[in-house]
């Protein structure tokens, strides 16, 4: 009987290490699988919790980084704008995202993220940070190119980010090539708007293709844009002084929501003698794609706006 009990007691001690075994197995393999960013310090980077390197499910309301998260290849599982979902840059790699505020907490907390990304100016991170770890970014404190550099270093892609800054330098010298047969190198884009039937302007670092003209290839605005507009970087205008802002070229964001808006400041006598409009230098582009300026949408707004000016100029 003695010897009954010693050997079952030996294949429970065996049976018992074994199954530690597989248990300290499966917890390292799950530690593999969601790895934790070195969180670099970046200057408007902010971190709450751990992030994970590796994120499966990342609820963003930061939407001016989409673009980017999607690029690197991070799983972007929610939208809060509907130009991120519209965005025909972004095709239909939101078509399963759901689309949450950041005070939804009990819907955000139902999807079980791995991380959370907000603006530091969110009111409620205090509360995303009870449901997960939140990555905060600051606006305005990295240009739209840096950007690209300091997010993957945050999820580990330093690699692809590299890769697609040097492809969009190549990218960028051919466009200014092609682009010097049809445009002087002095030549002034005024990049433009409407919200409510107002009219904004717009700098070089608000989107709306700004980034693209301004920065990436170039191109300066009227001396008027560069210092009423510039430095807030968008400024509101009436229709009665819009003259004074317009460059060789008007570049007219215009969707669904905005045509009746742009109709009718294209039907004011003041629009029609604006030196621009008479030269048929009025770009009119699609503000879906235009409104951002991540990696995906500067890709395609490269393309659209050299054939743009291409037939502009037959």
């Amino acid at each position: 009987m003695k010897k009954i009990l010693m050997t079952i007691t030996a294949l429970l001690a065996v049976f018992t290490l074994a199954a530690c075994g597989n248990n300290s197995s499966s917890k390292t393999s799950k530690e593999n699988s969601s790895a934790i960013s070195k969180m670099p310090k970046i200057q408007g980077f902010k971190y709450y919790g751990k992030i994970p390197e590796n994120p499966k499910k990342v609820v963003n309301f930061a939407y001016s980084y989409t673009g980017y998260l999607l690029k690197l290849g991070v799983d972007v599982s929610s939208y809060s704008l509907d130009l991120e979902k519209d965005s025909p840059a972004f095709g239909d790699k939101l078509k399963n995202a759901k689309k949450l505020t950041s005070s939804d907490t009990e819907a955000i907390a139902a999807e079980e993220p791995d991380l959370i990304i907000a603006f530091s100016t969110d009111e409620n991170i205090d509360k995303l940070k009870d449901i997960a770890p939140v990555l905060v970014i600051e606006y305005g404190k990295s240009n739209y190119l840096d950007m690209m550099t300091k997010l993957g270093k945050v999820f580990g892609k330093e690699e692809q980010a590299q890769k697609w800054l040097k492809n969009w330098d190549k990218k960028v010298a051919a466009a200014k090539k092609e682009l010097s047969g049809y445009l002087d190198k002095n030549t002034t884009f005024t990049v433009m708007d409407f919200y409510d039937k107002n009219v904004y302007l717009y700098g070089k670092n608000w989107g709306r293709g700004g980034e693209l003209i301004y920065d990436s290839l170039g191109y300066s605005a009227p001396e008027k844009v560069q210092t009423d507009v510039f430095k807030p970087g968008w400024f509101g205008v009436s229709q009665e002084v819009i003259g004074d802002y317009i460059g060789d070229y008007a570049v007219l964001n215009v969707n669904k929501s905005t045509k009746e808006a742009a109709a009718s400041l294209k039907e004011s006598d003041v629009w029609k003698n604006i030196p621009a409009v008479k030269n048929g230098h009025v770009l009119e582009v699609d503000y879906n794609l235009y409104y951002f300026s991540d990696p995906m949408s500067l890709d395609d707004q490269l393309k659209a706006f050299v054939d743009t000016i291409k037939k502009a100029n037959p």
